[in-house]
């Protein structure tokens, strides 16, 4: 037996609103509690990066990882909820929708995996602090060097949103156009991988900030839009059913 369209889009809702959980747990486990918003700099010595994770930080960075962790399950809802939002407007054989949930997918496994890095460079405060400046280097340099899954989904979106054809598309066009925009940006978070210091360093404003803050602000915003657009056509398919049935009563 199908499911009841009720509850179809109540499952449908929620998946948007994995979006925003993940944002919110991701700012108060990650950002926050695990004090990522001001993180240990690339070029810190070794005994100070060592210290950062082991005893200034190490209960955050423990507890704030595993939350981030966590969020990255919702995130992987979310994602697969986008896709198959876009598929409806794609039409058969949605190359760019299932692109668009695949690539998120594979944003959450890179964020699992340097999550679970950042614990254990916080784990044994004994560790030779080499160990801790290792785990940490290849944490960030996969979490940054990873913008490329997630400019792979925002320009597939963008793609779909941009072949809505109707009067009032589910994405506004220049929401879509500003996707295009901030995938290239995005090409920032490549810095961390030349440089220790500076503004393309990992803990930099363009290497860091700034590739956060876009794909906050797109995970977020295509996930109200997608909705919005969703409970409206819902509302619009049950009026006019109701209309039907006032008709043949009458």
């Amino acid at each position: 037996m199908a499911i009841a369209a009720h509850t179809k889009l109540q499952h449908q809702s929620f998946g948007f609103n994995c979006a925003w959980i993940f944002s919110v747990l991701t700012a108060i486990g990650w950002l926050w509690i695990a004090h990522f918003w001001m993180p240990a700099a690339a070029d810190l010595g070794a005994a100070e990066t060592a210290k950062f994770f082991t005893v200034t930080y190490r209960d955050g960075m423990l507890l704030g990882n595993s939350i981030l962790i966590v969020a990255c399950a919702f995130l992987v809802i979310a994602s697969v909820q986008m896709g198959l939002t876009l598929a409806e407007i794609e039409g058969r054989q949605p190359l760019w929708s299932i692109t668009t949930a695949i690539g998120g997918i594979l944003i959450a496994v890179i964020v699992f995996l340097n999550a679970g890095f950042w614990i254990g460079a916080a784990y044994r405060p004994a560790a030779s602090p080499d160990i801790v400046v290792a785990l940490n280097d290849v944490a960030w340099l996969g979490f940054l060097l990873g913008w490329v899954f997630l400019s792979l989904q925002m320009v597939a979106t963008a793609i779909v949103s941009l072949a809505d054809t109707r009067a009032q598309p589910m994405i506004p066009r220049w929401m879509a156009k500003a996707s295009i925009v901030g995938a290239v940006v995005l090409a920032c978070a490549a810095g961390p991988a030349f440089t220790q210091s500076g503004l393309f360093a990992y803990h930099g404003l363009l290497g860091f900030y700034l590739p956060m803050v876009i794909w906050g602000v797109w995970l977020d915003a295509h996930a109200f839009y997608m909705r919005r657009a969703v409970l409206a056509q819902a509302r619009q398919t049950q009026s006019v059913t109701m209309q039907a049935g006032n008709t043949m009563r009458a």
